[in-house]
């Protein structure tokens, strides 16, 4: 059971250490093989990793796996200048990044003359001036860059490895020794003879003019000239297999074992941590690198691991869940205290390694330093503690925290607040009377005045009478918010604060108000997760943001606040919310406490020269089809119409746990605006209608923002939208205008045409009508002027009737007279004026007037008839009876009857025809 016990603290001492950010990528997150034999980084920083599956690269985005021709596994890889050289199984060559981004491989084994030998395999690489070495079990392949050519190095024996050191290059030998090529000059220098068969695993430089020997089963040698000589090195763990080493800049020593993990030791001051599972992902570690940052790359036979050694942030993470989630911390002395959910756990010196305060178990919520003594406010009660042992000196309702107040201590409890004389811990606190509220959030102001802050109840302002245990008065404060948990009361620069988590306010002491308006609510821009603010010894206010955390301190040369964040992703300081702490643990040294461990980090921070983003890949498709990569040189990428899917990568060479760079990205030309910050290196654009565009990207990592990385586009219109189109559309609108043109001018000349005939025909028709209407009235008047001229002719005739007659009757009375002569005299006047012509002349004139051509037309028909028988037509068109007509003719009626029988025979006429009918019908 004792040897179970001290297994389990060994491990967790071992486990739960403070280190620098560590990331574990396992080859399900960069899909490749599970051993990486060799890392090197580029020109433009990206990391390039010899795979059991190929050459695997990495840009801090996106991961790449490269296959060589033969599909074999890379061994050794080397970035160099632009290019990246690899060996393989039976192969070694280069890679060049192609217009499209793309890695492409050229191989330099048919630059050899000698050919390779079987089944030989290149297990490093390494370049000296113009030359690239590539080093296999029996040879070396030199490979000059400017003259292009390949000589070989052969051994009488196996090299076992390849190193450089300034301007000479080293390689072992086996059964031979040690062996330099310097100026092109090759010869021994340590013989195998002192090297003792030893397997030189690393040579680096190290004092003055000597070289540092890391063997793989026998610690470390030095090397000055044809010296070999043991150098002892403290904690150095010589009874490990060594498999790969590395001596970065700054004299730390990384040793990569066959089943230990990685070792990492300070050359100068003899300190040492040892990674192992599951901190990293596997404990065989077949390859180191150092990157340009000061970061630890370490190839494992099952995965990566990069460790931040230069990051300002130390985690110490609890895999194991043996200390519980952090609440609250303390540095007292040498001790570093930690207030979890488990118990009070304290740490001496540097090493970190906690240990559990024997009799704490439970729920921590604070510790205190009142008066030179820390006191842990606990769901138990309160807790003394003294170095690593407590003792428990009240046993009572939970106590939120603790404070000095006049001549002892103010307890804020679950259920409200007990007052405790200092040094008094034989007897229970007392309860102050009159308030009974729970105190998690507690400010004294002076010996008679104590702040409380309460979730759901507000600020409440209490006076206190510490000698009679009793609040005098309560004023309380309400506050308008949503939150629920996580208000805080706070004196910050001598001033009463409470903080939510939309806003903090400042009492106003005139006003007994507590206000929006103050300077350091409006310095406050971020949005906070919680209302929980904190002010630690060194005069600093602490914000919990929802990227960052935010402080502010007051400026020491104006009287102004000034605010600074410090961002660490919310996973590495995520607690139940309320519960968010920051402390003071040295010199602008803090402690950030979360359900993992904790974070510490000193300020200012100090990062690294910001890192330039890059566009590493474009790619096009069509709607559901394959994206094809495209030219990354190109000023403008033209696409045809169809092909309006574009996908863009891109990435910052930054490789860093807590400050992962995120993206913003925006196109002119179709977004409006830049997008808000993303994770992920890429951005995809589907069905972008045809336009110009240009594509542009941004990154931000420890809360600055890089430069603007751009690419021009262009997607042209649909074939039935381009100029030529448009052209042919307008050749054809005007074409179709032309023949429409000349379909209606047609169309319409028919029309008018039929319009006019119409209207010609309506013209005529009117003019006819006009005529007939004219003729019409002429008839009509023609008929009046023959009903006048009938009259006229009627009157006429009666007249020349009654005349006639009148003077027949006179005629036969003057006959009957005496005297003769004058009768005859009277007679011969009267015949005078019944004389046939006389009267006929008139007659014809009046009848003429009154039916013109009649004599004319009966005369055409009958041109036997005499002067007489038209006379005798005349007056029977008239309608005049046969004695009518007598005094006429100056006849009888007899003759005019005898008249009228020879007219008939002259005129032919029937028996049953009547004379007067006919002549009528003229």
């Amino acid at each position: 059971m004792r040897l179970l016990a001290l297994f389990f603290f060994f491990s967790f001492s071992l486990f739960a250490q403070e280190l620098p950010p560590i990331t574990n990528f396992d080859p399900g997150i960069y899909e490749a093989g599970n051993q990486n034999w060799m890392i090197s980084q580029g020109s433009n920083k990206h990391i390039y990793i010899a795979n059991s599956l190929g050459l695997l690269s990495f840009n801090g985005a996106q991961w790449k796996l490269n296959r060589v021709p033969n599909a074999s596994a890379v061994r050794s890889v080397l970035a160099q200048d632009d290019r990246i050289y690899t060996g393989s199984y039976m192969d070694f060559g280069y890679w060049d990044h192609n217009k499209k981004g793309e890695l492409s491989y050229t191989s330099l084994t048919g630059l050899s003359k000698e050919n390779l030998l079987d089944g030989e395999q290149f297990w490093h690489i390494a370049a000296l001036e113009e030359y690239i070495v590539f080093q296999s079990l029996r040879r070396l392949y030199s490979y000059n860059k400017k003259t292009k050519q390949i000589s070989t190095i052969s051994a009488s024996d196996i090299i076992s490895n390849l190193f450089r050191v300034g301007n000479k290059l080293y390689y072992q030998v086996a059964s031979d020794g040690l062996y330099v090529i310097d100026n092109g000059v090759i010869e021994r220098v340590i013989s195998n003879a002192k090297i003792q068969d030893r397997p030189i695993i690393g040579l680096f430089p190290f004092e003055e003019n000597k070289i540092l020997a890391v063997t793989r089963d026998d610690g470390l040698f030095t090397i000055e000239g044809n010296s070999w000589e043991p150098y002892g090195f403290k904690n150095y763990p010589i009874n490990e297999s060594i498999f790969i080493a590395q001596l970065l800049e700054d004299k730390t020593l990384v040793l990569g074992t066959i089943g230990d993990g990685l070792h990492v030791y300070n050359l100068d001051d003899s300190s040492n941590y040892q990674l192992l599972q599951p901190v990293i992902n596997n404990n065989t570690v077949l390859s180191i690198m150092e990157d340009k940052a000061g970061n630890i790359w370490g190839g494992l036979d099952n995965g990566l691991v990069l460790i931040n050694r230069k990051s300002p942030f130390r985690l110490f993470t609890d895999i194991y869940g043996k200390v519980g989630t952090v609440y609250c911390s303390y540095q007292f002395g040498d001790y570093l205290y930690l207030g979890t959910n488990q118990g009070v756990y304290v740490s001496t010196g540097n090493s970190k390694d906690y240990e559990f305060i024997p009799g704490t178990s439970g729920q921590v919520w604070s510790i205190n330093e009142i008066n030179g003594k820390l006191f842990a406010g606990h769901d138990r009660g309160v807790f003394a503690i003294e170095g690593s042992k407590a003792k428990h000196i009240f046993d009572g309702p939970g106590v939120w925290e603790i404070k000095a107040f006049k001549n002892g201590f103010l307890q804020g409890h679950y259920n409200g607040i007990s007052f405790w004389k200092d040094g008094d811990f034989k007897k229970d606190p007392e309860y102050l009377a009159n308030f009974d509220l729970s105190s998690r959030s507690l400010v004294v102001e002076n010996d008679s005045v104590v702040w409380v802050g309460h979730d759901h109840k507000g600020i409440f302002k209490l006076k206190i009478d510490a000698e009679v245990r009793e609040v005098k008065s309560t004023e309380n404060y309400n506050v308008s918010y949503n939150a629920g948990v996580g208000l805080k009361v706070f004196s910050f620069n001598d001033f009463i604060y409470y903080s939510t988590e939309d806003e903090i306010y400042k009492y106003n002491a005139p006003k007994n108000k507590f206000l929006e308006e103050n300077n350091l609510n409006q310095r406050i821009e971020e949005p906070r997760i919680t209302g929980m603010s904190r002010v630690l010894p060194d005069n600093t206010w602490w914000g919990f943001g929802e990227e960052n955390l935010i402080y502010a301190t007051k400026d020491a040369f104006q009287d102004r606040l000034s605010v600074k964040s410090v961002y660490i992703p919310l996973e590495y300081r995520a607690i139940s919310k309320g519960f968010e702490n920051i402390s003071l643990i040295g010199e602008r040294e803090y402690l950030v406490g979360s359900n993992l461990g904790y974070t510490v980090f000193s300020t200012p921070l100090v990062f690294s020269e910001i890192e330039k983003i890059k566009i590493n890949k474009i790619s096009t498709a069509e709607l559901e089809n394959t994206y094809q990569d495209r030219n990354l040189q190109l000023e403008n990428l033209e696409l045809p119409n169809q092909v309006n899917n574009i996908n863009f990568e891109f990435s910052i060479p930054v490789y860093s746990k807590l400050t992962k760079p995120v993206y913003s990205y925006s196109i002119k030309g179709y977004s409006n605006g830049w997008s808000d910050w993303q994770a992920h290196g890429s951005a995809t654009f589907e069905n972008l209608p045809p336009g110009d565009y240009i594509f542009q990207v941004r990154g931000k990592f420890n809360n600055k923002i890089t430069n603007i990385a751009s690419y021009s586009f262009s997607i042209a219109q649909p074939w039935y939208a381009t100029t030529t189109a448009i052209i042919v559309y307008f050749l054809l609108f005007l074409l179709v205008i032309f023949i429409l043109h000349k379909v209606y001018t047609g169309y319409f000349r028919k029309q008018q045409s039929r319009l006019m005939e119409r209207n010609r025909k309506q013209l005529e028709i009117k003019q006819l009508e006009a005529q007939q209407e004219i003729i019409t009235l002429q008839n009509q008047q023609l008929e009046l002027d023959m009903a006048s001229k009938n009259r006229e002719l009627a009157a006429s005739t009666m007249n020349l009737i009654k005349k006639n007659e009148f003077l027949n009757d006179l005629k036969k009375k003057l006959s009957a007279a005496n005297n003769e002569a004058d009768i005859q005299r009277v007679i011969s006047i009267i015949n005078k004026n019944i004389a046939e012509k006389d009267n006929w002349k008139l007659f014809k004139e009046a009848f003429d007037n009154a039916d013109k051509d009649f004599l004319q037309s009966v005369k055409k028909v009958h041109p036997n008839l005499t002067s007489n028988d038209l006379k005798l037509c005349a007056y029977l068109r008239l309608n005049l009876s046969s004695k009518e007509i007598a005094p006429l003719l100056n006849i009888s009626v007899r003759s005019v009857e005898i008249k009228r029988y020879r007219l008939r025979k002259k005129m032919e006429l029937d028996h049953d025809q009547g004379l007067v009918e006919y002549i009528l019908k003229f």
